[in-house]
Parts: C-alpha cells; sequence; structure tokens
C-alpha cells in the first residue's frame, strides 16, 4: 500500500492510493473531494539510497481531472516508494 502525506497542525495523516488503478495506468488516481494542499508522497531517489525526498501533489501536477477524480503522473518505480511509505 502506498499514502500520500499532510501534515497538518503538527499532526501525519496519511491517506491510501487507489492500487488497482495506480498498477494498471501508471497515474494517480485521486477524488477531488480529498485534496488538500500540502499532499505529499515520500520516495527514495534511487532504490538503493536512503535518503528520502518528497514528490508534491500541487495543481500544477494535474493531468487530466474527470468530475470526481484528479490524475496525476506516477514518475517513480515501485520498489522507490514501497519501501519508505508502509
Amino acid at each position: 500500500m502506498i499514502y500520500l502525506k499532510v501534515i497538518k497542525n503538527s499532526i501525519v495523516r496519511k491517506i491510501a492510493i487507489d492500487m488497482a488503478f495506480l498498477a494498471s495506468h501508471k497515474k494517480i488516481r485521486f477524488p477531488k473531494y480529498y485534496f488538500e494542499d500540502g499532499l505529499f508522497l515520500s520516495y527514495k531517489k534511487k532504490i538503493n539510497e536512503s535518503t528520502v525526498d518528497e514528490y508534491y501533489l500541487t495543481k500544477d501536477k494535474i493531468k487530466k481531472e474527470d468530475s470526481d477524480f484528479f490524475y496525476f503522473d506516477f514518475p517513480f518505480k515501485f520498489e522507490q516508494v514501497l519501501s519508505t511509505t508502509v
């Protein structure tokens, strides 16, 4: 499972990504009603490194939208993300 995170008032909330859609389309499908400023995904720049970086989902990164969802590119390999956000 991969989670997006948001930090508000020193509290970290995790929001699960639709893994079935991600696996089949290589895109993040995110419900519009959950979108807020500060959503990010933790990832490693290289699989074998321990350095963790943050990829923020911002409105300028929206690639497509419909009446219910925003769609974002997923520019990582699954191994870069899975080991840092579980």
